[in-house]
């Protein structure tokens, strides 16, 4: 009898525990996406390939432009060495310079870059200068911003570039065309073989006449 009850509690504890792996495992099922939902999305992703991974390539591909077109807006806004004057003030052609990128540079591009000076105290000048000059363009509406970098702007002297430019009036060539001979006009080769020919021509006459 004692056998028969042992029995009988073992099978009643493995059915409990087989019960609650079998609710555990219908849980976990359910939270899961079924197999046909796997196959339905697998499908859909063949079907929009190489969508959306060409966009990230693209992406990848447009940043390094990217990164060369704002630091070339950013060196060509800079306000370098030539800008400022032994007082650390603006020169004329600073004053040209910042009036061009403070009023006809794209509305987004419309940032100040001043190159850092030898020391902190003309650095600070250098930025109140342009601050100051700013206003007196901008006297009304936003203000745009002014940072300090320290990449100097490649540039040349006013001497040079008209030496340059003064050359090269002097060396263009005339726009004029070459005079116009005709599309029918003999050639040299071709008026000499007629001569030729001619000449030919005369003999046999001759010929004739003296018989």
């Amino acid at each position: 009898m004692r056998g028969i009850a042992n029995m009988k509690r073992r099978v009643v504890k493995i059915c409990s525990v087989g019960l609650l792996l079998l609710v555990g495992n219908r849980t976990s099922v359910a939270d899961e996406p079924s197999f046909w939902h796997r196959c339905g999305v697998d499908r859909e992703r063949n079907l929009h390939w190489p969508q959306p991974f060409r966009s990230a390539d693209a992406a990848a591909v447009q940043a390094p432009f990217e990164i060369m077109k704002n630091n070339g807006w950013k060196l060509y806004n800079t306000m370098g060495s030539f800008c400022f004057n032994e007082q650390q003030g603006l020169t004329d052609a600073g004053r040209l310079r910042l009036d061009w990128v403070i009023n006809q540079a794209p509305q987004d591009r419309r940032q100040v870059f001043v190159m850092r000076g030898p020391t902190s105290e003309s650095t600070a000048a250098r930025v109140e200068a342009v601050q100051l000059a700013i206003s007196q363009m901008l006297p009304t509406g936003e203000l745009p911003p002014v940072f300090i970098t320290e990449n100097e702007p490649m540039v040349s002297s006013g001497q040079y570039q008209t030496a340059i430019n003064r050359k090269m009036i002097n060396t263009t060539p005339n726009p004029r065309l070459p005079a116009f001979k005709g599309l029918n006009a003999p050639s040299n080769n071709s008026a000499s073989g007629g001569g030729g020919g001619g000449g030919g021509g005369g003999g046999s006459s001759s010929g004739g006449s003296s018989k």
